[in-house]
């Protein structure tokens, strides 16, 4: 019995609900943008791919990831086992069942993002030691699949063909790559472990937070010029003191880096990513809720 508990306990941890919520505006953002009103598939979509598509592929990455140490802030819990990795492809398959139900585009999204997820988690594929693939194969699958996941949830895929669009696009496939590179920089941080099965331990520290700082305000510009050719002056003067005060957060952040432990700067970047999640998701459901009953423009 204590082994199951342990088990349960130790998969739970390893699916990383959190991490999977740190990318829910990336779908409010698509489904913003959308313009449609809120059906049952804009709530099937963000349950599907965040309490099981998402989750699932934390697992499965976790299983042949195999690092001791720190995880959804708990250290010293113990690996993923084969009981962690079957819960993970169970989640997995009802998922990719469940998208179905959704329509055929969104099942499509759901299939590309899994393929994706397995090649970047199969250490015989070495694309997560690789910082070019694995920063692009991660910016499109949570990015550029998860964008076009939430949009085909309210919106037929033809007709993503605007260019204010395609830069919502490019903007989400941009904070997933500056974003999620930079969640993973407490694994150089002075006393951590050093196993060389990532992208970030060939990139550095140094290197990380100089692509963070580029990617991210490019990408800001980005969804900066979509803010201001699809939403109000309002939100535009929001957003962009939002972004202002975020980058100072980061600079911030790089500076205390090599002051501080693994343990640390581990609950800096997660509190970032559960802060800017909280505050991305609260405003983007309540804009799409302001459109589906006050007709704003």
């Amino acid at each position: 019995m204590n082994s199951l508990i342990n088990d349960l306990k130790s998969t739970f941890f390893h699916l990383r609900f959190s991490v999977s919520f740190a990318f829910l505006p990336i779908f409010l953002w698509a489904y913003a943008l959308s313009e449609a009103d809120i059906t049952k598939n804009f709530w099937y979509g963000i349950l599907i791919l965040h309490l099981l598509v998402y989750p699932a592929s934390n697992g499965i990455y976790a299983y042949f990831d195999k690092r001791k140490g720190i995880i959804s802030g708990i250290r010293g819990i113990k690996p993923a086992s084969i009981f962690t990795l079957v819960v993970s492809l169970i989640f997995l398959v009802v998922g990719i069942y469940l998208s179905f139900k959704v329509n055929t585009s969104y099942f499509y999204a759901v299939l590309i993002f899994v393929l994706l997820s397995f090649l970047f988690s199969f250490p015989s594929t070495g694309i997560k030691i690789r910082p070019l693939y694995g920063i692009l194969i991660v910016s499109i699958s949570y990015g550029v699949v998860g964008f076009i996941a939430g949009w085909v949830c309210g919106s037929d895929l033809g007709k993503l063909k605007d260019w204010f669009y395609i830069a919502g696009v490019l903007a989400s496939a941009g904070f997933v790559a500056g974003f999620y590179t930079l969640s993973l920089v407490y694994r150089v941080s002075e006393d951590s472990e050093k196993m060389g099965d990532l992208f970030v331990e060939k990139l550095g520290s140094a290197a990380v937070f100089r692509f963070a700082e580029i990617m991210l305000p490019i990408s800001g510009l980005l969804a900066t010029i979509v803010v201001a050719g699809k939403f109000t002056l309002y939100e535009l003067i929001g957003v962009i003191l939002y972004f202002l005060i975020w980058f100072l957060v980061i600079d911030r952040f790089r500076v205390n880096f090599y002051l501080q432990k693994e343990w640390q700067n581990y609950k800096t970047i997660m509190n970032f990513n559960l802060t800017n999640s909280v505050i991305l998701s609260i405003y983007l459901f309540l804009r799409i809720l302001a459109f589906h009953y006050l007709l704003i423009d």
